[in-house]
């Protein structure tokens, strides 16, 4: 239990000829993500709920087994240690939850824990025939990584708005082929440059392809610089070329919005993530780099001044800004993709999320008041909430 046991915080054991009414009484009816183990602490199930007195009630309780549960498991005769550590919201169980179960069952977690992927689209301006490709795989590799995007579907969907926009090639086959390839039909509808056969040269087509990828990390230059040529267009009344800047700016403008809005290089993902705290007024503050979130401060109310608060919050960042990405960090990167995507608007919100590259005290202060205004998630009184759970006998 030795990583186990630095993500659960408390813990209590579970006499079968003790007093089960004392013993429901020193756990709290509140959300948590908890373990059952054994009397040797080997873990038998991983759970996150949102009522663990009457989850413990339920599995621990004498007499017949509860309706839904499996008859092949009697918790009673098993379980003799209960671990469990108190959450607060969605993010934060989603979060723990993670970590406890790829420390508990490394082995079998991965196809059990249900989390989805964040998706990134990946170039690299500098290789030989640069394409964009969408991917999950965030290992290192040479190139960059542009998102996360909401999902597969809006990585293909990015892929063909840099195509369109600077009119790449959509046929990477003939790319291979230059300069001595034969060039498609989209050289002929004048969108496409051809570098397949030779009429510009590799290396402009890769300042192309790396104009593209600052574009979609940061579109406002390339938006300013066009809308002067649109104005300058129409200032001397050529309407035709200054609708089509029109209709291509408004092409560039979607990435900014819908599931293009968190766009970024990897390394910059990096977010402030405030969500709820215990009670009313209070929230927990968490830190999301490459391959790592870390709860780094808890408020009892509105912070007075925040300014050492954000300065720490930059300089942790900053430490964690050197990472190389493995599996583990990948799939830390889609547990906060997957909260920054989910609705704002319902009870149980994601909680709020700022970029640490733009955060200063007013968004912060702001941050904090849009959260007051989330509803909670609602606690369970007659039931236990499961959320996850994960199940692993031990052996004989």
């Amino acid at each position: 239990m030795s990583e186990p046991a630095s993500i659960f915080d408390h813990s209590v054991t579970f006499d079968l000829e003790g007093d089960f009414e004392s013993f429901l009484r020193s756990v709290p009816a509140r959300w948590v993500v908890y373990l059952l183990a054994d009397v040797d602490d080997r873990p038998i199930q991983l759970l996150c709920v949102k009522n663990l007195r009457y989850s413990l009630k339920r599995r621990l309780g004498p007499g017949e087994p509860a309706a839904g549960l499996s008859k092949r498991v009697n918790y009673r005769d098993l379980v003799r240690r209960v671990h469990w550590r108190r959450v607060d919201s969605s993010t934060e169980a989603d979060w723990l939850y993670y970590e406890a179960a790829r420390a508990i069952f490394p082995q079998s977690y991965q196809g059990m824990t249900g989390f989805r992927p964040a998706w990134f689209t990946h170039v690299n301006p500098d290789a030989r025939f640069p394409r964009y490709t969408k991917t999950i795989d965030l290992t290192s590799r040479p190139g960059l990584f542009i998102g996360p995007v909401e999902d597969k579907h809006a990585a293909a969907r990015l892929i063909e708005l840099a195509e369109d926009a600077f009119d790449l090639c959509r046929y990477y086959n003939i790319l291979t082929e230059a300069p001595h390839g034969r060039a498609c039909a989209y050289k002929e509808m004048g969108k496409c440059p051809a570098p397949c056969d030779g009429s510009i040269s590799m290396e402009q087509y890769r300042g192309l392809v790396q104009w593209s990828a600052d574009t979609l990390v940061d579109p406002e230059p390339f938006v300013h610089d066009q809308s002067r040529r649109m104005q300058a267009a129409a200032g001397e009344f050529h309407f035709e070329i200054a609708g089509k800047i029109k209709a291509f700016l408004g092409s560039i403008n979607r990435l900014s919005k819908g599931p293009f809005r968190h766009v970024r290089l990897l390394k910059d993902f990096a977010f402030l993530s405030l969500q709820h705290g215990p009670r009313d007024g209070t929230a927990k503050v968490f830190l999301a780099t490459p391959g790592r979130i870390e709860h780094i401060v808890s408020l009892i109310a509105e912070p007075a001044r925040p300014a050492e608060l954000l300065r720490h919050a930059l300089d942790l960042a900053s430490q964690r800004s050197e990472v190389t990405i493995d599996s583990v960090g990948a799939e830390r990167i889609g547990i906060i993709a997957h909260h920054l995507f989910s609705p704002k608007n319902v009870v149980g919100a994601p909680g709020v999320f700022l970029p640490i590259a733009s955060v200063e005290e007013r968004a912060f202060l702001k941050a904090y008041r849009d959260l007051k205004k989330q509803q909670p998630a609602e606690q369970e009184v007659e039931s236990e909430g499961v959320t996850k759970e994960l199940q692993a006998l031990p052996g004989p």
